[in-house]
């Protein structure tokens, strides 16, 4: 007996898969022998996505897509006694360029955000604290204000003081200086007596 199948992933199917089914079957015909077998292997990938427990986890859903079929498809190969090497050539037909950025990106763009986090956290206290609010907490000037008790003039002040400091340890040392390097100069720069 078949376990029935997830109104929600079928749901999902619907919405996320289903539009891709006309480029997955073209790209199919380029590695099948004819229509039945591209038919057979659309619903093996419709049968493989539908008896997922969950499809949380897909960001992209045509390049999950044509994985699933580019997987049944290298399962079908390894069973088969003889490959022929024009189809195992063509399986790159169901590659699909990934849209996200390379884990060397994501890797630098944490590197740079902990970089920036540590200059902001060598700001003066409140200079510090307004700078926060308003570009990490996305509060306006006058919720700064009001968080912090203080006018919404010295809010201003205080950005533009911050805004000055970070943009000049940035020009002087940049990005790659690395943050040890823009901590100890930010550090230096700070007035010592801070007004809270």
């Amino acid at each position: 007996m078949i376990a029935p199948l997830d109104p929600a992933i079928v749901a999902w199917v619907s919405a996320n898969v289903i539009p891709y089914e006309a480029e997955l079957r073209q790209r199919l015909r380029r590695l099948c022998g004819s229509d039945a077998e591209v038919d057979d292997l659309v619903q093996d990938v419709y049968f493989r996505i539908l008896k997922m427990e969950s499809v949380q986890h897909v960001l992209e859903p045509k390049a999950f897509l044509m994985q699933v079929a580019k997987n049944i498809l290298v399962d079908r190969f390894r069973r088969e006694a003889i490959v022929h090497i024009e189809a195992v050539a063509s399986l790159e037909a169901l590659d699909v360029a990934d849209p996200g950025p390379s884990p060397e990106r994501v890797a630098m763009a944490r590197a740079e955000l902990k970089w920036v986090l540590g200059l902001v956290a060598n700001l003066p206290e409140r200079c510090r604290r307004v700078f926060s609010a308003r570009k990490i907490d996305g509060l306006s000037q006058q919720e700064t204000a009001q968080r912090l008790a203080i006018s919404e003039n010295v809010v201003e002040k205080e950005m533009m003081r911050g805004l000055k400091l970070v943009a000049e340890m940035v020009a002087r040392v940049g990005v790659e200086g690395g943050a040890a390097a823009g901590q100890a100069e930010l550090a230096r720069r700070a007035p010592r007596k801070h007004n809270v």
